[in-house]
């Protein structure tokens, strides 16, 4: 095989991996957060049992991303994303087949540990090949494609589902990530990638090594909440409060749940250019970014505290969903921080905070949420101002812990 073709086989691989953090992006928004009606319904569950869905998802995502940067290292990223692949194909036909709540908490635990593969897995493939002073926008590129799939999970597939009920909507999207997943193994065994560390175990080690360094728990912590507090209202309740406190339709609701996705798919690479005309800074950026956090969730408070239900705060909602895509920039400043050895460890950790954090934000939520009695109106639940008030002073406690870990990070260090 010659280098043209080696060269042209990789592309491909990545570009179908980056198709595939597409359409994982897809799933995780989609549910329950886009149906959460409609799941709510079907299956007679609550709240908690409904976010569950979500929490699920991100839990084994979240501990899975711990084990990949290993993998990566051991095995290589394309071998890593083919294993992936193949559960996160399998998970997406089970979903919309599960006739019971139970059958679908077991496909997004399949769907969580496929979709945890790719995104590492693609960032590491690319390191390989860009070029330092371009790697943060090349991370940004594939970021904007993977987010893009927040933009089809909601409004979009709000009208598919509506059309043709969300049960064929979604084995739709099922069979087509299998076909991919086959097409990629063709692609994969035709490429024959060569790298195996046969020296490299599966070790602790990094992991000591990256958690021992207390800046990057401050990093780590700052870019958990960050995206936590963005990714629970994209994924979990966003359209559901938008629904029940701003009196906003559903398909309006959706509309905006694809607003908010289509302004977090081009921000990564918005913040990652001005990043580079400041001469690379990023520390300026972060902590501007906590301080438009928190005003933001307190904003929302108070309309909650006042009851105000007014439809400003769909635009409220823009504001998170622009400073939650900071990862190109936290990537840069994690290999700052570790050697280039432990790199991929670091970002696997960082990973596991951001979902482990929105699994946590989403749990603690549907539980919240239920402390209230709940409105069934036409089969639907409706929940109360002071349901939304208690999420929402939990979010505030959080949005203030990650202005003091911003205002601790640095763009140098000795």
């Amino acid at each position: 095989m010659t280098l043209h073709q080696k060269h042209h086989y990789r592309f491909i691989l990545i570009f179908i991996a980056t198709i595939f953090y597409f359409l994982a992006n897809v799933q995780r928004v989609a549910i329950p957060g886009a149906i959460f009606d409609l799941l709510q319904s079907d299956f007679s569950a609550s709240a908690s049992k409904i976010t569950l869905l979500g929490a699920i998802f991100c839990y084994v995502y979240a501990i899975t991303q711990l084990v990949v940067g290993l993998m990566v290292d051991k095995i290589g990223g394309f071998r890593v994303i083919a294993i992936g692949g193949i559960m996160f194909a399998i998970g997406s036909i089970i979903f919309p087949h599960s006739s019971s709540v139970m059958g679908l908490y077991f496909s997004r635990a399949f769907m969580g540990f496929g979709a945890a593969t790719f995104y590492l897995s693609v960032i590491r493939e690319v390191k390989k090949y860009a070029k330092d002073r371009n790697f943060s926008l090349a991370v940004s590129y594939i970021l904007f494609i993977g987010y893009s799939g927040g933009i089809i999970a909601n409004a979009p597939f709000v009208m598919c589902a509506n059309e043709v009920g969300w049960r064929n909507s979604l084995y739709l999207l099922g069979f087509f990530t299998l076909f991919l997943a086959v097409f990629y193994l063709a692609v994969l065994y035709m490429f024959k990638p060569v790298h195996i560390e046969a020296d490299t175990h599966i070790t602790l080690v990094p992991f000591r090594e990256v958690l021992s360094n207390k800046k990057n728990i401050v990093v780590f912590l700052f870019g958990s909440i960050n995206y936590g507090l963005y990714y629970v209202l994209q994924t979990v309740i966003g359209k559901k409060f938008l629904q029940d406190f701003c009196y906003i339709g559903v398909n309006k609701a959706a509309l905006i749940l694809s607003l908010m996705a289509v302004i977090s798919a081009f921000a990564g690479t918005i913040t990652a250019i001005i990043s580079k005309c400041m001469n690379n800074k990023r520390a300026i950026i972060f902590k501007v970014f906590s301080i438009l956090s928190f005003v933001s969730i307190l904003s929302v408070t108070l309309f909650l505290v006042l009851d105000i239900h007014t439809k400003l705060i769909a635009l409220i909602f823009c504001i998170p969903s622009f400073i939650g895509s900071i990862s190109p920039l936290l990537i840069t400043t994690l290999h700052l921080l570790n050697r280039y050895e432990v790199s991929a460890t670091a970002v696997s950790i960082q990973n596991f905070g951001y979902f482990m954090m929105v699994g946590i934000l989403g749990m603690v939520s549907g539980m919240l949420m239920n402390v209230f009695e709940p409105k069934n109106v036409d089969g639907v639940l409706i929940y109360s101002n002071n349901s939304y008030l208690l999420v929402f002073s939990l979010f505030l406690i959080l949005s203030i812990l990650e202005v003091i870990c911003a205002f601790k990070i640095k763009d140098k260090y000795d």
